[in-house]
């Protein structure tokens, strides 16, 4: 995205007021006049959001852009399709059209679009969706690290195992690891690292359990990069290194240890010398490989309560929502307190993305408000400390006031001095996963991008965005926060938007050829259930086409004699102001023997399987269901010609690993031939 000419205040004004507020937050009549002066300005964070409203037909899609009767410019569209890295610039409406249509969709896809509000040469605002067609959910999930604080294995054995039967069941494949909490970050990350290097199917993704060591990174001063929430030297001195998670998230970074020289941070911990174990980096310093988030409740002692129970607690909660147990008003809560600054444009893009417009209330207390109602997602900000924020619960809230409040959300989005440094004593940031939400993060400082989870992909994607992000999406212009070490998830990085509950009591068996499956309907409410034939090679092969409205199944397409396991996932079409989606549920499994009475080479060789795809030397071709059959492979480049022919095989444990590190970068396909002239071609990509 170009470098946008949106109209800002000043970094430097936004800094004084910042201040002012800070240095004042106990003088509740200066605040209160401050507050009441800025609410004459123009509300910016809710003025630099292009609100987009998706409306969807079986061939196209349209992009509805808010009203404003005083506008008279236009607006340029950009699209990004599947797999697409960069923005393509689709046209213009006028503001007088006030929508743009595209025909070039595909049904069961997301599409991502980017919109600019603009008057002649001047953007004033921006818009970001992520939409489709009943995009079709994602059964098959990828890798992911449970890096687990050693200290909990014996009190937490039963939550965590729960936990990994969850993820399980959403087609997860999680890997635990342990580590202590005074290892350091080095050995830990670089046991990440082998795990990561050495796992099937690839890990995006890590959820840190408990207090594993916490890295630091940054020298943040007034002479260089400025602190995120703008505290330089005596202005707050919140300089030095900051909590930095995405020290783990970034693994083949140059994080280096031998120049930053700080030594009058406002806290000891932020003094970072050569050598100390704290990290040089203001910013990340490549693309991250993982998506991170920490549930870590060490050191919460206003809730009054043991890190252990507030886990506990947590874990229990997690579950419940993650099956449908929990249920949560689908609406939002606004409560800004910088009207002057752009930070709560994070919660007005990502909650315009996902709720309809009468859903969002912007006049509530963030605190009064989740004390009578509940509300699906939060934002709350104005200036703060550590451990509490002005504005919040009629003029201050403090940790002590979310221990004792119901706050009754799932997301929680927080922005305000000092509480996005995390790793101190009961840090307004981790506050709210001691009470009922299960996640928070420090939205606005930058601008956060997890607006795709309202087509159902995982927060997790959207953090790896925000991390990554520097020009390709708004990231707000305050402080040069964006690609900051300080960008951090706190709670389960997997979490969606919305669940269902679970069909149960799965059974499976196999006679004549057949499988006959027989399950326990859910009990919420849903459009009926997705059928899965998972394979010894952990592929699935979603075998009904539309959602099954019955308790029952008959599976008379596996060909192939082996042990299979069959899952059942309720699904249901989920719309939203983005589109529409397919959401599932977890799944109920069952394990069956079937025998084969039935021959169809043909369909066979369609489970032939490649892996990696793209790969960077070693392509691994997988069948379970030729064991010991012979043939012969043939490697053609995408013009037709041939590039590789490999003398006959057998597939002895159903698979072979075939060598094309000499090919060069492009696309390919590899051929199969059986012995009996039964013939398959599958398409790779070399790197």
């Amino acid at each position: 995205m170009a470098n946008s000419s949106i109209k800002l205040i000043p970094r430097d004004f936004l800094l004084l007021i910042d201040l002012k507020i800070a240095a004042m937050k106990t003088t509740l009549p200066f605040l209160a006049l401050l507050l009441v002066s800025m609410s004459t300005l123009a509300q910016v964070a809710d003025e630099q959001v292009l609100q987009i409203n998706v409306t969807t037909a079986e061939d196209h899609l349209i992009l509805n852009m808010e009203e404003d009767p005083d506008f008279s410019g236009s607006y340029t569209v950009f699209k990004k399709g599947p797999g697409d890295n960069s923005w393509t610039q689709l046209g213009t409406a006028t503001s007088a059209e006030g929508a743009f249509k595209d025909e070039a969709i595909e049904k069961g896809k997301g599409y991502e679009y980017y919109v600019a509000k603009t008057s002649g040469s001047q953007s004033l605002a921006f818009g970001y969706v992520y939409a489709g067609v009943e995009k079709e959910a994602e059964a098959k999930k990828e890798g992911i690290i449970l890096l687990v604080d050693s200290t909990l294995t014996d009190s937490l054995a039963f939550e965590i195992s729960r936990l990994e039967d969850d993820l399980k069941a959403e087609g997860w494949t999680p890997q635990i690891m342990y580590a202590g909490r005074t290892e350091s970050v080095v050995d830990i990350r670089d046991r990440i690292l082998e795990v990561y290097t050495d796992a099937s199917p690839v890990i995006t993704t890590m959820l840190i359990l408990g207090h594993v060591s916490v890295p630091y990174s940054g020298n943040f001063t007034q002479f260089g990069t400025p602190p995120p929430d703008g505290h330089v030297e005596g202005s707050g001195n919140h300089t030095g290194a900051w909590a930095a998670d995405a020290f783990y998230a970034d693994l083949d970074g140059a994080w280096t240890d031998n120049s930053a020289n700080h030594s009058d941070a406002g806290l000891e911990r932020g003094n970072n010398k050569p050598g100390d174990g704290k990290y040089d980096q203001d910013k990340i310093p490549s693309t991250v490989e993982l998506a991170v988030g920490r549930i870590d409740l060490a050191n919460m002692p206003a809730f009054q309560q043991s890190e252990i129970a507030l886990l506990r607690n947590y874990l229990d909660r997690n579950h419940a929502f993650r099956t449908g147990e929990q249920l949560v008003k689908n609406q939002a809560l606004i409560d800004n307190n910088f009207l002057a600054f752009n930070l709560a444009s994070t919660g007005y893009h990502l909650f315009s993305t996902m709720f309809d417009e009468e859903d969002i209330a912007t006049d509530v207390d963030y605190v009064e408000g989740q004390r009578a109602d509940s509300y699906l997602w939060s934002y709350g900000c104005g200036a703060g400390s550590f451990t509490s924020c002005n504005g919040l619960f009629n003029g201050r809230a403090n940790t002590g006031h979310i221990a004792d409040e119901p706050l009754n959300n799932i997301f929680t989005v927080l922005a305000g001095s000092f509480f996005g440094d995390w790793d101190v004593s009961d840090n307004f940031l981790r506050a709210p996963l001691c009470n009922q939400s299960l996640i928070s993060f420090w939205g606005g400082l930058p601008k956060w991008y997890v607006h795709h989870m309202a087509l159902g992909r995982h927060i997790g994607y959207g953090v790896k965005l925000t991390q990554d992000n520097t020009t390709d999406y708004f990231n707000g212009q305050f402080n040069s926060s964006d690609n900051s070490i300080h960008i951090a998830l706190m709670g389960d990085p997997t979490l969606t938007l919305r669940y269902l509950t679970r069909a149960s009591e799965l059974k499976a068996s196999s006679s004549e050829g057949k499988v006959t499956l027989t399950w326990t309907a859910a009990t919420g409410e849903v459009d009926g259930y997705n059928i899965y034939r998972i394979d010894s090679d952990g592929e699935y092969t979603k075998v009904n086409t539309a959602p099954i409205t019955t308790t029952d199944f008959t599976d008379d397409n596996n060909w192939y004699t082996g042990d299979y396991t069959y899952a059942v996932r309720s699904v249901k079409l989920e719309t939203t102001p983005s589109g529409s989606y397919y959401s599932l549920a977890g799944a109920t499994t069952a394990a069956v023997e079937h025998v084969n009475t039935v021959s169809n080479q043909v369909s066979g060789l369609q489970q032939t399987h490649l892996y990696p795809n793209p790969t960077n030397g070693t392509l691994r071709i997988s069948n379970q269901h030729f064991r010991g059959s012979a043939f012969q492979i043939s490697v053609f480049h995408t013009s037709g010609k041939e590039v590789m022919n490999v003398a006959q095989q057998r597939f002895e444990d159903g698979a072979v690993l075939l060598n094309v590190s000499g090919l060069p970068r492009g696309s390919y396909f590899v051929a199969l031939v059986l012995e009996d002239g039964s013939r398959v071609t599958k398409p790779f990509v070399k790197n």
